[in-house]
C-alpha cells in the first residue's frame, strides 16, 4: 500500500480533473448567452474552474463525511461497497440542494438539450454521484 499522504493527493488530482471534463462536457447543456452567464471564453474559462474548484470541494466534503463514518480515512485504500453507496447518495443530495438554490437565485439556465427531473438538470444531478464513485474505484484499481 502506499502511503496515505500520496493516496490522498493522487485522490484530489483524479477529482480534479475527472470533474474539469464532466464540467467542459456538460457545458453545452447550459444557457451562456443568458445572463448571469456570459458567452465569452474569458467568463467561460473562469466559470469551469470555478464549478470544478467547488465539485473538488464538495467530493472533499463527501469524503471527509465517509471518513467519519468509517472513523479513520485509510478506507479510501480498501473501500466497501457501502461506502460506493454512501458516496452515491451523499452526491445526489448535495446536487439536489444546488439545483434547487440554482433555481431559487437564477444562478443559470439550462438550453433545450439538457434533460430535466423535476425541472433539475440531469447531468449536474448525478455528477458528484458518478465522479466521486468513478474516483473512488480508481483508486481502488491501481
Amino acid at each position: 500500500m502506499k502511503p496515505l499522504y500520496k493516496t490522498i493527493i493522487l485522490l484530489v488530482v483524479l477529482a480534479f480533473s475527472i470533474n474539469l471534463v464532466w464540467e467542459v462536457s456538460h457545458s453545452v447543456l447550459y444557457d451562456w448567452d443568458k445572463e448571469p452567464l456570459q458567452n465569452n471564453a474569458y467568463f467561460y474559462i473562469s466559470r469551469i474552474l470555478f464549478s470544478t474548484a467547488g465539485d473538488l470541494l464538495l467530493l472533499t466534503m463527501i469524503f471527509v463525511a465517509v471518513s467519519l463514518k468509517n472513523k479513520n480515512i485509510s478506507w479510501i485504500q480498501k473501500p466497501k461497497k457501502f461506502d460506493y453507496f454512501l458516496i452515491a447518495i451523499l452526491g445526489i443530495v448535495f446536487a439536489v440542494f444546488i439545483e434547487k438554490r440554482a433555481e431559487i437565485l437564477h444562478l443559470w439556465s439550462y438550453n433545450a438539450n439538457m434533460p430535466l427531473i423535476y425541472g433539475m438538470g440531469l447531468t449536474p444531478l448525478i455528477q458528484l454521484a458518478l465522479t466521486g464513485i468513478f474516483v473512488l474505484w480508481l483508486m481502488d484499481k491501481r
